[in-house]
């Protein structure tokens, strides 16, 4: 495991903030029945989200691989 520190206020090098970009579109139009219909649709959607690497693939590709060079 590798850490790289990015520095503060740059969602654009942060992999995970298109992923929750894409889980907020998702949400904001639904209405929910009850805190666990919310938790579920959450949970669910967040998970599918997630299966796709295409939301990191830039991040990694200009990231990881410099980091791989360096070792």
């Amino acid at each position: 495991m590798e850490f790289v520190f990015i520095p503060p206020y740059s969602p654009t090098l942060n992999a995970i903030e298109p992923l929750w970009k894409d889980l907020k579109r998702e949400i904001s139009p639904t209405i929910f029945e009850g805190k666990d219909h919310f938790k579920e649709f959450v949970t669910e959607t967040f998970l599918r989200l997630s299966h796709r690497l295409s939301f990191a693939v830039d991040w990694i590709e200009t990231f990881l691989l410099d980091i791989q060079r360096l070792q």
